[in-house]
């Protein structure tokens, strides 16, 4: 089988190729899944380059990846499969836990059944990478907005990075628990998806987002901001907050012991993946809740195109890597 290998840290260069893999046996617990498309995220050029804190964890060479769709091939002991809703053959769409530092750029893997939902039945072919990047933008989002920043009903909300993978989901999800108002900063270019999504944008190329910002609350600030930048916006947003408010860092090395030696609340999140959550996220695109965009699908031969977008940081939606051998592309 093909697999996208990483043979040691580096750019994206670094990525190769490999034709006749072996394919894996699914371990106790696990189910053996056909990918059709794997999502790409910054966690992945991170562990790359070796710059996040888990690539530690990596033993190289390293299939990088973390999430998926695909078909059930198989499972391994004490796995019912009829019993879990996923008989053989069953479309299904996943992320693996951040225990689990195998990859899914490969044409097959083996994966904790914990870690797959059902896609919904009557999804298109068409729409099949949409859900290669729902898992883990969406269980992270979910994190975020129900875990960490407790958004609540009434409660103003600003997104720094509405216009990417996790930030579209975060605009509708907001939304959906109780947010009176969403802002988002943003491009220009990117103002009218996020009107689409139900955001009030926040040009940062063509205004001061603080003086927005304070302009849209009338100087109270925002109940919470969720920070998918960081660099550049966590600490300017401290000062944007009204009493009691909640930050949110998404990058998993955010220091922000800035924030907390205001006595402000603040978290970086760590994704909490679980099956209920990826049902209800599955059962959001089906309803039209959430609507994930994918600005980019490549075969792997462009895997190292899609990093160099993904570290660009501007990629707008998700990047999705497309897996399918080639007589069931065509």
């Amino acid at each position: 089988m093909r697999q996208i290998i990483l043979p040691e840290f580096g750019g994206p260069e670094n990525l190769h190729l490999e034709a006749d893999a072996p394919a894996p046996a699914p371990a106790p617990g696990e189910v053996l899944v056909r990918v059709a498309y794997a999502g790409l995220n910054p966690l992945d050029y991170k562990l790359r380059d070796g710059s996040s804190g888990r690539a530690s964890s990596l033993t190289l060479p390293a299939v990088l990846g973390r999430e998926m769709v695909g078909e059930v091939i198989s499972a391994g002991a004490g796995v019912d499969l009829e019993e879990l809703g996923l008989p053989e053959g069953t479309r299904v769409f996943g992320v693996r836990d951040l225990s689990d530092m195998r990859g899914t750029y490969t044409e097959q893997i083996a994966i904790a059944a914990e870690d797959l939902a059902p896609v919904p039945e009557g999804t298109s072919d068409a729409d099949l990478p949409r859900f290669a990047g729902l898992a883990l933008a969406g269980s992270t989002a979910l994190t975020a907005l129900e875990d960490e920043a407790h958004v609540r009903e009434g409660d103003v909300v600003l997104i720094h990075g509405g216009s990417g993978g996790v930030g579209q989901l975060l605009i509708p999800l907001a939304l959906r628990a109780g947010a009176s108002r969403v802002l988002s900063t943003g491009r220009s270019s990117n103002a009218d998806r996020l009107r689409a999504l139900g955001a009030e944008p926040i040009p940062y190329d063509t205004q001061d987002w603080e003086q927005a910002v304070d302009a849209a609350t009338d100087g109270r600030g925002v109940d919470v901001v969720i920070d998918a930048h960081y660099f550049s916006t966590f600490v300017p947003s401290l000062d944007h907050l009204a009493d009691g408010g909640r930050i949110v860092a998404l990058p998993s090395l955010a220091d922000v012991s800035p924030a907390r030696d205001r006595g402000i609340e603040a978290h970086v999140t760590a994704m909490s993946p679980s099956p209920q959550r990826l049902r209800d996220l599955a059962a959001a695109v089906s309803d039209g809740t959430l609507d994930v965009e994918v600005s980019e699908i490549l075969p792997p031969e462009r895997i190292a195109e899609g990093h160099r977008l993904l570290e660009d940081g501007h990629a707008r939606g998700k990047i999705v890597l497309d897996l399918r051998t080639a007589t069931s592309a065509r």
